[in-house]
């Protein structure tokens, strides 16, 4: 069955997915992640700021995944950029139990991966909120007369 957007089934058209947004996030995060090194390793940064500055790196890479879910699906942007958050968080979570042998979920942790969601998904009713009107309803062709109007039938 054909729909009207572009010969594709209602379907196969879903949009931006969930490990797009991963990738966007990771994309974001990482080097938001380098630069913070560097700022570390050449400056006198307070140490007391690292762990804020992780944070808003993380979060930053999410609410980023988030608007592009909320703006390139039609209808379930809001539940994309959740799961994006929720998977997201969960993939650092297992990588630093891995990394440090300690799978304990402590009360951190769990903050940790609430924030990520409503990172995602606030990100991603922004963007659900921005999307963009078709050239002819933005109302630039209503703010001028048409010259030739009268001449046309």
């Amino acid at each position: 069955m054909r729909d009207k957007s572009g010969g594709h089934t209602g379907a196969a058209k879903s949009g931006y997915g969930i490990a797009t947004a991963l990738i966007t996030a990771f994309g974001i995060t990482i080097p938001a992640m380098f630069i913070l090194a560097a700022v570390l390793t050449f400056t006198d940064f307070p140490e007391k700021y690292t762990t804020y500055a992780v944070l808003l790196a993380t979060l930053s890479g999410l609410f980023a995944a988030g608007f592009k879910a909320g703006l390139y699906n039609e209808k379930d942007g809001i539940i994309k950029g959740g799961l994006a958050g929720l998977v997201y968080m969960l993939i650092l979570y297992l990588l630093s139990s891995i990394v440090y042998k300690d799978f304990m979920l402590s009360p951190h942790s769990i903050i940790m991966i609430v924030t990520g969601i409503l990172s995602g998904v606030i990100g991603a009713m922004l963007g659900s909120g921005k999307r963009t009107k078709p050239v002819s309803r933005t109302g630039f062709k209503n703010k001028f007369s048409d010259p030739l109007k009268k001449y046309r039938k």
